[in-house]
């Protein structure tokens, strides 16, 4: 079924369309909870949460983007909101902490596989919650930078500084800790 006829059904109360988009999106807002929370159970309930939430939500949704970055943007604030509240960061799932690391060190890096994978994770620990997603579906869920400037209400110009910025820093903790040149 088409992103907008879906969008119009569930604006109009259709729970068979909102299971078609359970079906089609939920393992993605599943996916993208786990990486920034680090927890299953928390994850399973922003999931739930978000799409409980979906309904009443949708009724403003005004189609200036797709619903899957939209999903993003609000599992985003639903679980920067969970980590604000516990004071804690969340780490990137190490399942995909290669291409994060290929961001980060560039195609040197290709030639040197023999990273530790608990240093590069703290050193993405360095960074915020939020600048760990941007970088994570920028570089793991290939996201543009269109898309990431929509989830994060933020300008392009705004998200390509701070993917670099991060990409830096986790660059340079490597180099000081293990002599990457």
């Amino acid at each position: 079924m088409d992103e907008k006829v879906i969008i119009k059904k569930i604006q109009q109360g259709s729970r068979e369309a909102l299971g078609m988009l359970w079906k089609s999106h939920s393992t993605n807002v599943l996916n993208l909870a786990f990486r920034m929370l680090k927890n299953r159970d928390e994850a399973e309930d922003v999931l739930m949460d978000i799409f409980v939430s979906v309904p009443g939500k949708i009724q403003k949704f005004r189609g200036e983007s797709t619903l899957n970055t939209w999903l993003y943007r609000l599992t985003v604030n639903e679980c920067l909101m969970r980590l604000r509240s516990k004071k804690r960061h969340a780490e990137l799932e190490e399942e995909h902490i290669d291409l994060v690391t290929d961001s980060a060190l560039g195609s040197k890096h290709e030639e040197q596989k023999d990273y530790d994978p608990e240093l590069l994770e703290f050193g993405l620990s360095k960074l915020s919650a939020e600048t760990r997603s941007m970088l994570w579906l920028k570089d793991a869920e290939d996201l543009g930078i269109k898309d990431l400037s929509e989830i994060y209400n933020m300008p392009e110009g705004t998200i390509k500084a701070r993917l670099s910025r991060a990409r830096t820093v986790v660059k340079n903790f490597l180099q000081e800790n293990l002599n990457y040149a």
